[in-house]
Formats: C-alpha cells, structure tokens, sequence
C-alpha cells in the first residue's frame, strides 16, 4: 500500500470516527442535559392513566440520565388537545411527545412532522394516516383480540340470541371494534342491536331501550361507555342483563366480563418504542406499531353469582376474579 493510499484510509477512518462520536454525541448531549418529553393525554380515565404511568416508569427506569415529564391532559375537549399540541410544538425544549387515545395524536400529528411522536390507546393507527415511509410516529395499538372476546361472550353466556352494542358512534375506534363484533357475532349466528350514541347525555336511553330489546350488552373499549361504566352496569344487573366490556379495569364498576389488555403494560411497550430512538438511534419509520396481548379473562364474581352464571371449566386457568 502507497503512502498515499495509507493517507486517504486513515482521513476515511477519521471521518467514520468523527460521524460515530458525532451520533453518540447527539444522544449523550440530549440525555445529559434533560430530555424533554411532552405527554398529551385525551382525557381523565382510569385506562388511560395506567397508559401514561406505565409510559413514564418504564423510561425512568431505562433511561440511564434524568428525563423530564410535561404533563397535559385535554380533559376530553379537542380544543385543548389542539392547543396542547400546538404549545408542544413550539417549545423547542419538547424534544419528543407521547400521545394518548386518538384525539391526542391527531392533533400533535396535525402540526409536527419533525419532532418524534409515539402514541399508545389508539385501536387502528393505519386508519388515521399516520402511518407511512417518511413518518415521525410509532407506537403501540390497544387492539382487542374480537375473536377471543366473542368466543368469551358465548362460553359464559351461551343461550345468548341477542346482543346489543353499546359505544360511541363518533370515536373511530369504537365504531372499528364495533364492526368487527358484528363479523364475530355473524360467525356465531348471534343477532345483533347498534345502540350507538352521538353524546354521553344520550347513553341513559340507549340503555334502557337496549335491555328491553337484547339478551345482553357487548361494548368496545370507548370512552363514553368508560364514563358511564357505573350506569349502565347498574341498569344491566337490576335487569339481570350480563353486560361484557373490553377493558379490564372496568369489570371492578361491575360488568360481568372482560378479556382487554393491561393499559399499564400497554404504556411500557409504547415506551420501548421511545427508548429504541433515544438511545438506539432508531426512526420511528424503521419502528412498527406494536399490539398488545390480551390473554387473561376478567370477571366480576358479584355480578356472576347474581346473574346465576358459571365459568366453564376450561376458562378458570385463564380467569382473573375480580
């Protein structure tokens, strides 16, 4: 090798070395000083919560320099969730946001395309057109497993002819959910009431009017039915309706069943998504959208003894009583 040739490899090495230090640079300079994360939260609710705690724990403990947490939640209006989202992306502080529930991401996605965006509660982020090549998004999906939770329904209530969906028809993911309930129930030959709702002031009708005509209730994950979770058990036990529900946490207001996934999980593997950009040097288009398992059954045994309902034996093993 010519002593040209040394000198144009050791320039080459200089510069790879240069780009590595530069990188790792980058990483240790934004650790070091304090990352900021904004987190935007939709609304107030138990599912939610757990989305954000089990996000921000699970940074905490793998991030190895001190992350700083902006915490905002839009309280359910979509003004405030575009005004959050607007403030977030104008403090050049915010180096990254964490999304809760779709409203949350719609609006952050709306105004930055710059700034890495992970999310977690959203049924079907491919539905938003978030998702794509060039994206600065990623996250994890809460997706349900439909199949399960039909097969579910009619193992704990099997002389079941009727079934009435109760949700919110102006939350794209619960009307998503819904229409995969109905292919499920179809398979089943299980007939089928849409009590979809515009307002949570309109559950209180649709309630009454579902158990007069339905053997049962069938709700999916939808924050509506999630604030109105205490009324509408109430109704269905006094009319010794059983009502399934697809979020864990809402079997302890009373609902016979559910087979959702853990939202406090749910928070760790969306943060799993933010530490392989942080401190892997991943992209967030190079990142796939991640989807919850939902392996466990809960069940509310107050309202199985007073709905006179048995678990059939096969599903105690993956039973959780609450």
């Amino acid at each position: 090798m010519t002593r040209k040739h040394i000198s144009m490899l050791l320039i080459a090495l200089a510069l790879i070395g240069s780009v590595i230090l530069l990188r790792q640079r980058g990483k240790n300079d934004s650790l070091n000083g304090g990352l900021t994360i904004g987190i935007l939260q939709t609304a107030s609710h138990p599912a939610l919560d757990a989305v954000r705690i089990g996000f921000m724990q699970a940074i905490r403990e793998q991030m190895p320099k001190k992350v700083k947490f902006v915490e905002r939640n839009a309280q359910g209006n979509v003004g405030n969730a575009h005004a959050i989202a607007q403030s977030f992306h104008a403090d050049p502080e915010v180096k990254a946001i964490f999304a809760i529930a779709t409203p949350a991401l719609q609006a952050i996605a709306a105004v930055e395309k710059q700034k890495p965006i992970f999310f977690a509660a959203i049924t079907n982020p491919q539905s938003l057109g978030v998702i794509h090549p060039t994206t600065n998004v990623t996250g994890s999906s809460d997706m349900i497993n439909i199949p399960d939770t039909i097969n579910m329904l009619k193992e704990l209530v099997p002389q079941v002819k009727n079934v009435a969906l109760m949700y919110n028809n102006a939350e794209p993911n619960s009307m998503f959910l819904v229409e995969e309930m109905k292919k499920e129930l179809d398979r089943l030959n299980i007939a089928h009431l849409d009590m979809g709702v515009a307002h949570e002031s309109d559950m209180l009708s649709a309630i009454d009017s579902a158990l007069h005509k339905a053997d049962m209730l069938l709700a999916p994950t939808d924050n509506t039915v999630a604030s109105t979770i205490d009324l509408i058990a109430q109704k269905a036990l006094h009319a010794k309706k059983p009502l399934i529900v697809s979020d864990n946490l809402l079997v302890d207001h009373g609902a016979l069943a559910a087979r959702g996934i853990d939202y406090h999980t749910h928070g760790k593997q969306a943060a799993q998504r933010f530490i392989a950009v942080f401190n892997e040097g991943k992209k967030p288009r190079e990142l796939p959208v991640g989807y919850a398992v939902s392996g466990r059954i809960f069940v509310n045994q107050n309202t199985l003894k007073a709905l006179n309902l048995t678990i059939p034996a096969h599903l105690e093993p993956m039973v959780v009583r609450r």
